[in-house]
């Protein structure tokens, strides 16, 4: 089961971003109808599992169990998307926050191209949108209190940025009449108080100097919409110059006669980015 939100990252602002990552780290900090401890043996005792992450553009909370704990699962799932974090969440999260910072600075040394693809959208579009980083402003960490995550989550998560899956639900209309339960508590905003800061395309360039003698480049274009009639062009065009970095989806050897992998003695990563 799963509940997808159109909402992610381009949607924060100065004032509250890091407010994903925050939601992230307290996930399962629920008060309405259970707790952290009781969504910790839930998901055991069914089974099964639970997680949430997000992008720039999404926010995707899902979780599987055995077919007789559907109700309970969804229920807790329902808590975990849509509930206002406490303010004993929100101080938990300023705590995980600086630790998650803490550990990203040391694994730095490690990695020093590790951040490349934030500094890519950055680049591509600036401090806003789609350029905001993903896990917001360390800055800002001691910021993000009870009252900015329930004001993030009320002003954003409205009913038609939610799309609600399943599979291996023997019953549709029960499963649509146990959400229409679940959900038809909530009291989201009206659609018309939503929307979106549309992207705007800078471009630029960004350089950054490490101590190794490796070197990586990351080259972007502005694209198109994923509705848009030229997509076909460039699914064609990412399958011809590949990504040397990994496997495709289809596991290994898929994908690594393209011609980032074949056609080089040093490579050049191009990443097409299809952002609206």
């Amino acid at each position: 089961m799963g509940i997808f939100i159109d909402v992610g990252s381009r949607d924060e602002t100065h004032e509250n971003s890091g407010s994903l990552l925050a939601l992230k780290n307290t996930y399962l900090k629920t008060l309405k109808h259970t707790n952290e401890t009781i969504n910790y043996g839930m998901i055991q005792m069914s089974g099964g599992e639970c997680e949430m992450d997000y992008d720039e553009e999404s926010i995707y909370y899902k979780a599987n169990c055995f077919e007789y704990d559907v109700t309970d699962v969804f229920r807790m799932l329902g808590d975990l998307a849509f509930e206002p974090r406490s303010i004993l969440a929100a101080n938990v999260a300023k705590d995980k926050s600086r630790s998650h910072f803490k550990l990203r600075h040391h694994l730095g040394h490690y990695n020093p191209f590790g951040n490349n693809p934030q500094n890519f959208l950055t680049t591509a579009y600036g401090l806003n949108t789609l350029g905001m980083p993903k896990d917001g402003f360390e800055a800002n960490i001691e910021h993000i209190d009870a009252k900015v995550l329930q004001d993030f989550q009320t002003s954003n998560i409205t009913p038609s940025k939610v799309i609600i899956c399943a599979n291996g639900i023997r019953n549709h209309r029960e499963f649509v009449d146990l959400a229409e339960d679940t959900l038809g508590v909530l009291n989201p905003v009206r659609e018309s108080e939503y929307q979106r800061t549309p992207s705007s395309y800078i471009g630029g360039e960004y350089r950054t100097f490490t101590e190794t003698p490796d070197t990586n480049i990351i080259l972007g274009y502005e694209s198109v919409p994923w509705n848009h009639e030229l997509m076909p062009a460039f699914a064609v065009l990412h399958t011809i110059f590949g990504s040397a970095t990994g496997f495709s989806v289809g596991g290994p050897g898929k994908g690594m006669l393209n011609r980032s992998v074949t056609n080089s003695t040093f490579i050049i990563i191009i990443h097409i980015k299809l952002y609206f």
